[in-house]
């Protein structure tokens, strides 16, 4: 029964064949064209966290105005605070800061290439953690995406020859009705 979708048969319908190839292909797809894609977002994100890295910087930015707490008890809050972008100019903006912190102290921020206060950047481990996912991600979605179209290629090759064997069957019934009768 192994490969009897290609043998030579007088039974054999040809959509059996297109069936068998296309499968073939999915089959192909689903082993190689998965783990591909995983291995490419995989290191598609970490491209990314790297490049995150390199353009975000540590800057020292010095409060222009006390902190205040936002809410009582609060240990974080932002302040107004002015640094300098990488460009060389003067930026003034809203930084995060300790509540007890006061005018002219020193905080550190991170940069853009900008010179905007971002956020700092992903290190090592949650970089990989997160290239762990979106390779995952992508390897599942990449399986799922081939067995929807397996099914959907299998129901319309079904859907196909039972319309096929119907037509065929009516034409035998009226000769065999004929012959009875």
């Amino acid at each position: 029964m192994r490969l009897w979708r290609w043998r030579r048969n007088r039974l054999r319908r040809r959509s059996y064949l297109v069936e068998g190839w296309i499968i073939l292909a999915l089959g192909a797809i689903g082993f190689i064209g998965a783990p591909l894609g995983g291995a490419v977002a995989w290191d598609a994100v970490l491209d990314a966290r790297s490049q995150q890295r390199a353009e975000r910087r540590l800057t020292e930015a010095v409060l222009v105005q006390d902190a205040t707490p936002v809410a009582k008890g609060s240990s974080r809050t932002r302040a107004t605070a002015r640094w300098a972008a990488p460009d060389g100019t003067t930026r003034t903006g809203r930084v995060p800061a300790g509540s007890h912190m006061e005018r002219g102290e020193r905080v550190s921020v991170w940069t853009g290439e900008d010179g905007a206060v971002v956020s700092a950047p992903l290190g090592q481990a949650a970089a990989r953690f997160d290239a762990a996912v979106a390779a995952l991600a992508v390897t599942v979605s990449v399986g799922f995406v081939v067995l929807a179209v397996h099914r959907l290629v299998r129901r319309h090759c079904e859907r196909r020859r039972s319309a096929q064997w119907g037509r065929q069957w009516a034409q035998v019934a009226a000769r065999w009705d004929r012959r009875n009768a």
